[in-house]
């Protein structure tokens, strides 16, 4: 007949050892985070892209998206502007009243489709426009350079926030 003192601990330590077990595996993966993963921070998303993390302010409304950047005079070094487009388009964009260059992201599905650097300012009385040649469902203005200061291409993924 067993003994049932010495059977009690070593069932006690079996489950003690699969429980801390299990602990490890469910810590080790919550820490884990994805790194393109977006962060709220005051009506802002901070957008982490090849590992350089950016703060965008949103344009959703039509006016947002209407406005832009136009009459800005800069953005800071790691900004950028993020617009949620109202459907999955070939969207259009102009450089209406810019008064300083940038680099243009069209963003399909967390993809980018498509980019312009160094889009120009208005000279004179014509308004410069860009258009893509795949459809987006986001696109993000950055300064000019950051397309190239971060090796970014065609293929590269980011993960966006459903609106």
């Amino acid at each position: 007949m067993p003994n049932h003192k010495s059977i009690t601990p070593k069932i006690i330590v079996i489950i003690f050892g699969l429980a801390l077990i299990s602990f490890s595996i469910f810590t080790l993966t919550s820490i884990q985070s994805k790194p393109n993963k977006p962060v709220e921070n005051g009506g802002h998303l901070i957008l982490d892209i090849n590992g350089t993390k950016i703060t965008v302010e949103i344009a959703k409304t039509p006016a947002e998206l209407e406005r832009g950047l136009s009459g800005r005079t800069s953005l800071g070094e790691r900004e950028g502007m993020l617009f949620y487009l109202p459907e999955r388009k070939i969207a259009t964009f102009w450089m209406k009243d810019m008064k300083f260059p940038i680099d243009i992201i069209w963003i399909d599905n967390n993809t980018i489709a498509y980019f312009v650097e160094n889009a120009a300012i208005p000279i004179g009385n014509g308004i410069p426009t860009y258009t893509p040649d795949k459809p987006a469902t986001h696109v993000l203005e950055v300064n000019a350079g950051f397309i190239a200061e971060h090796n970014l291409k065609i293929g590269d993924e980011l993960e966006i926030p459903a609106n």
